[in-house]
């Protein structure tokens, strides 16, 4: 036989069972450490679904120390003064349900360890860490999740430790791969006088040293150097660690002609696929070799990077100059309309870099803002802003409309009496740039526990608020209120699934279904509730739907009403 639901109950049943499948997960108390006189930060999975519980009550099972043996706040951090084994609860208390979790936590004092010195590598490869054997403990190295035991394959740079059942050893150990140097100075050139070339040996992870003419240069540990008259044979010596130790030599002399003038000019900013000239113009000139290979005056570029030029000037000595290029994004300019309080300003940036740029307003500002030619244009007035930006021979146009607004707009809501155990949800509508909740959370909307006042403070150009509700609740005289979430485990507290409160009824009937339409609970007494068995078998952990119907003796109207409830045992 087959059966047939109503439509309307098999879509609530699938939304349900989809929006709310998540909850029937086992959740548990989780800890970063347990080391002996550590501050352990203790959470639980149970607030990813429950983010604003009316009560939260930790007990560390650690009687000596006092008052701090308990803590009211999701993520709190502990300390034992001993080592041993620790009985861990939480309790948290949500729209009238109670749900308790329990751990125990093993506190254990550091092993002792001697990693050894730092390791230094040279290009890709490997090295192996080995930790302390103790027979039937559990290892977690940092970094790697998947390493499970005392032995790690190291594969890339860090610093590295590893916590034996739950609490790190006394040492780390930094692992670093250095690549392979390539130090080339460069070819040997006559510099005309005046000028200068720096050389270049930096490496990862070098550490430096120079040489002129066979003596070591005193103070010159870095990676560059600047090269002086007479000049002579520069020689940089690059130690890499796990590498070795790397040397070049170039030749660079300076003869006794001026260096004339000479500039690539300064480092440019490309709209993009813009193709730009670069010339090394000077006085005398009668060679030239670029960075590009290239031997002509000028070249085209087409692309980012540093650029340079050597210039032979009267076939005797040479003067330098490089040029870094960088291109714009396809990012063109972006503003968008906005209010702003009477007295404050507002700044609008075109950000192109260098450039020109031509700002008009609608009605005009004061002279000193009137074709700014700047990138950045401050706005003390409403009305509407354009800007015309030409970097190279790229060319970008927007344009804003600012208006004033001289107020702080902030609601959420009147204050409002619930049934116990009813849901509410608060709701922020505000102009306000930033707000918070009078637990610091910012969310827009904010869940309602206990009866009190929530309030909210917000912030913008105009000023700062708060708004305020109470929230009361009470004993409502027929409204059927029932809990989302039950756990039938004979520990006295929500083993039954029923109502929360007594209610002047007659005619009740209440129906429970699985995800797949099955009753698997029913009862015309609303004092006896379910178990979360079937058949005499406990259920599976999951989302039910619930159906129920009563006639009020008030109003002698038959009420219906339905939802879902959460299983865990």
């Amino acid at each position: 036989m087959i059966r047939r639901f109503p439509y309307y109950l098999l879509t609530l049943m699938a939304t349900c069972f989809f929006m709310l499948s998540g909850f029937a997960q086992k959740d548990s108390i989780t800890y970063n450490s347990t080391c002996v006189n550590y501050k352990i930060q203790f959470n639980s999975s149970i607030f990813n679904r429950i983010n604003f519980p009316d009560k939260i009550i930790w007990n560390f099972g650690d009687p000596g120390s006092g008052f701090y043996n308990n803590a009211g706040i999701q993520t709190p951090t502990h300390l034992y003064a001993s080592t041993g084994n620790y009985p861990v609860s939480l309790v948290v208390v949500s729209a009238g349900d109670t749900i308790k979790l329990y751990d125990t936590i093993t506190v254990v004092t550091p092993t002792p360890y001697n990693f050894g010195p730092d390791i230094y590598l040279c290009e890709k490869g490997d090295t192996t860490l080995y930790a302390p054997i103790i027979p039937g403990a559990v290892y977690e190295w940092t970094d790697d999740s998947l390493t499970a035991g005392p032995v790690l394959k190291v594969t890339q740079s860090g610093v590295y430790t590893v916590e034996i059942n739950g609490c790190a050893v006394t040492d780390s150990v930094g692992v670093f791969f250095s690549n392979l140097p390539s130090i080339k100075l460069g070819d040997d050139h006559i510099m005309c006088a005046g000028d200068t070339l720096t050389l270049n040996a930096s490496t990862q992870n070098g550490t430096y040293s120079w040489e002129l003419n066979g003596s070591v240069l005193p103070g010159e540990n870095l990676g560059q150097l600047l090269t002086q008259a007479p000049g002579g044979q520069y020689i940089a010596v690059v130690a890499v660690p796990g590498c070795g130790t790397f040397r070049d030599t170039a030749n660079i002399t300076y003869a006794a002609l001026p260096a004339p003038p000479f500039s690539l000019g300064p480092d440019t900013l490309l709209c993009p696929k813009e193709i730009f000239p670069i010339s090394a113009s000077a006085a005398g000139a009668t060679a030239y070799l670029w960075s590009t290979g290239e031997q002509t005056q000028t070249i085209s570029v087409s692309n980012p990077g540093i650029y340079w030029c050597f210039v032979t000037i009267s076939g005797q000595c040479q003067v330098v100059d490089t040029m870094e290029v960088t291109y714009r994004g396809d990012k063109n300019l972006d503003f968008h309309d906005t209010a702003i309080c009477k007295g404050a300003t507002l700044v609008l940036d075109a950000d192109f870099g260098t450039g020109t740029y031509n700002w008009v307003a609608d009605p005009p500002q004061r002279n000193d803002q009137n074709q700014t030619g700047q990138s950045t244009y401050y706005v003390y007035e409403p009305g509407t802003y354009s800007v015309v930006a030409q970097v190279g021979q790229c060319i970008y146009k927007d344009s804003l409309h600012v208006a004033f607004n001289d107020s702080l707009d902030l609601n959420i809501g009147r204050d409002t009496t619930l049934c116990i155990g009813e849901a509410f949800v608060l709701h922020v509508k505000t102009n306000a740039n930033s707000f918070a909740w009078q637990d610091g959370s910012m969310a827009t909307s904010y869940v309602v526990g206990d009866s009190g006042i929530y309030q909210v403070i917000a912030q913008n150009g105009c000023g700062m608020d708060t708004a305020a509700v109470h929230i009361s609740r009470r004993v409502c005289s027929c409204e059927l209120t029932l809990p989302n979430a039950f756990t039938p485990n004979f520990d006295g507290v929500n083993d039954i699934f029923r109502p929360l409160h007594p209610c002047d009824m007659t005619e009740y009937k209440m129906q429970i279904f699985d995800r797949y339409g099955k009753i698997v609970f029913q009862s015309s007494d609303f004092g006896k509730g379910w178990n979360g068995t079937y058949n005499g078998t406990p259920a599976d952990d999951g989302t039910y739907i619930w159906m129920a119907s009563y006639r009020s003796t008030e109003t002698k109207v038959t009420e219906y009403r339905k939802g879902f409830v959460v299983l865990l045992h």
